[in-house]
């Protein structure tokens, strides 16, 4: 018999209290404490070589663990006035295969318009094939896709709730990946919803951008889906239709410069998407500029940004406003803009409504697209996608669509943030203990 207080409590309840106290903890543990296990500090054996330097992609792809390609065009598409017309062409365009992969998809608008060429295109001997993320999609019903597959398409989705695999639920596919042929594809930030409609024109339709790509680049991407897809379907996808750009032996192809695309499914220990991205920041010798939904940088990359500011190079951040899905998320990267700032880094809050939009522009030379976003879930939690490019014609045009983006952005003023209110100085320190799994 136990005693607590002055009840008495039986062996069997005392221990079942513990355990729930273990597992609670466990649990809280898991959500809010910090993952992966970095090492305390990151240097360099060597300075780091410019980002349009052959040495600056062969280490980049040594340490992400992907090869350095050649070739393919790569077009930007600016929200979902230029994406969703641009889409519906290239998939009535299908000929052999159609591969789908976002991380939301919901009934809507475009739903319904995507879905209906996707069963037309399986009807005339097409193979859909979509791979649905278990949490992303969890609001689309079922029943919007079996037209498509009483047709013959196939539809899977990746890690959905079921008893005995919650342990890894919170593990997502955030990869986008569209490819058509084998030969066309889209990547970037945008997915299947009606907050991608139109032009950003209100609080309720996002800022974001898509990117179009052809050639090697579109038979990299096929990479993002096809290693998720027999995951969750167990269908090895290894008909040559699927590859009609083999690897080439010597010859360059056309296109861009060079490109690393790297598709990671982390591990506890892997690190390759956060080197990915801290690597050209350490490179950078001119200006660093950069776009995110959500910013909760681990300490080598506030770090990196903090040394390269101090150094002169132009750095730029540009995030959400007060128009953001995720006010925790705002706050706790609220929380680390005086850093940030006081070391000459300029930040840039849009305004007129969420931003979306994922990309990076280093020395005008180097770029990042893809899915991932620069949150600890990014970098360690879930399957993401991004792709490397060195291309100067493709940085020039970023270049221009980020400064355009900047002209509708509210500058934060260091004098003015080391004033503001108390209160929202708490709130940042409580949103900042939080963030963790953002």
């Amino acid at each position: 018999m136990v005693m607590i207080g002055r009840r008495k409590y039986k062996w069997w309840q005392f221990a079942l209290f513990v355990i729930g106290v273990i597992a609670f903890t466990t649990v809280m543990g898991a959500l809010f404490l910090p993952v992966g296990n970095q090492p305390a500090r990151i240097y360099t054996d060597a300075e780091v070589p410019p980002v349009d330097s052959p040495h600056f992609a062969t280490a980049l792809s040594s340490l992400a663990g992907a090869p350095v390609e050649h070739g393919g065009d790569i077009s930007i598409l600016n929200n979902g006035d230029e994406f969703v017309p641009s889409l519906l062409q290239s998939l009535n365009q299908a000929t052999t295969t159609i591969h789908f992969s976002v991380y939301i998809w919901s009934s809507g608008e475009i739903s319904k318009q995507v879905l209906s060429v996707l069963e037309k295109k399986q009807r005339e001997g097409v193979t859909v094939r979509i791979l649905l993320d278990g949490l992303g999609s969890i609001k689309v019903p079922d029943e919007d896709f079996e037209a498509l597959i009483a047709a013959g398409g196939k539809v899977q989705k990746f890690r959905a709730p079921r008893f005995g695999k919650l342990t890894r639920f919170h593990r997502r596919n955030h990869r986008r990946a569209i490819v058509i042929d084998g030969a066309l594809g889209y990547t970037g930030g945008m997915a299947v919803s009606d907050v991608w409609l139109g032009h950003a024109q209100d609080t309720e339709h996002w800022r974001d951008l898509m990117f179009k790509v052809t050639g090697p680049l579109a038979r990299s991407l096929q990479t993002a889906f096809v290693d998720r897809w027999v995951n969750s379907s167990g269908e090895l996808l290894i008909d040559p239709r699927n590859y009609p750009y083999p690897v080439p032996a010597a010859a360059v192809a056309p296109g861009v410069d060079r490109f690393v695309h790297l598709a990671n499914s982390p591990a506890d220990d892997d690190q390759s998407m956060a080197n990915f991205i801290l690597m050209p920041i350490l490179a950078a010798r001119q200006s660093i500029y950069m776009a995110t939904p959500y910013f909760i940088p681990d300490a080598h990359l506030k770090d990196a940004l903090v040394e390269r500011a101090r150094d002169g190079v132009d750095v730029r951040l540009m995030l959400p406003g007060p128009n953001t899905d995720n006010a925790i998320t705002r706050a706790s990267a609220q929380h680390r803009y005086q850093e940030l700032l006081e070391a000459g880094v300029k930040i840039y809050e849009y305004q007129p409504t969420f931003l979306h939009a994922k990309y990076a522009v280093f020395d005008r030379q180097w770029t990042i697209i893809g899915s991932p976003n620069l949150n600890t879930r990014s970098r360690t939690l879930d399957e993401e996608n991004a792709i490397g490019i060195l291309d100067p014609t493709l940085a020039a045009d970023l270049h221009a669509v980020y400064f355009k983006d900047l002209k509708q952005s509210e500058q934060i003023n260091l004098e003015q943030w080391r004033r503001r209110n108390p209160l929202k100085k708490l709130l940042e320190t409580v949103a900042r203990v939080l963030d963790q799994q953002s």
